[in-house]
């Protein structure tokens, strides 16, 4: 898998982290192996790390992002770090529609300042 999905207990938080492209097909099969973790957990923290992968969708597809987590309930109520590699462009395309949509999602490429803010209790 292009992706690994890690609850990190004893820090309340869901740690996924992407490796290569970034496809939807990835996105959709990433959706299906968090859905059981968040259920099972009872977690409202997600870390995206994608340091290490290449996002390779196009600006409708982002767009489609934040429709995509309002499907379930487990993840329109997700407070969503994601940790982007340099070029950001994508994910603040993402970070913006999300916040239309009511979501809380900040984009950072700090993995520090990203874990400061999704552990913060300000929501």
């Amino acid at each position: 898998m292009p992706f690994t999905i890690e609850y990190i207990g004893d820090r309340g938080y869901i740690l996924s982290t992407f490796t290569g492209p970034i496809t939807m097909a990835v996105v959709h099969a990433y959706i299906d192996a968090l859905l059981p973790i968040l259920e099972e957990s009872g977690c409202h923290r997600l870390l995206n790390d994608s340091t290490h992968a290449q996002l390779r969708v196009t600006t409708m597809d982002i767009l489609q992002f934040p429709k995509i987590a309002e499907t379930t309930p487990l993840t329109t109520e997700l407070k969503r770090a994601a940790l982007a590699p340099g070029d950001t462009s994508g994910y603040e395309m993402y970070e913006t529609f999300s916040k239309i949509q009511g979501q809380e999602v900040q984009v950072f490429t700090d993995r520090t300042e990203a874990l400061e803010w999704l552990l913060s209790d300000t929501e």
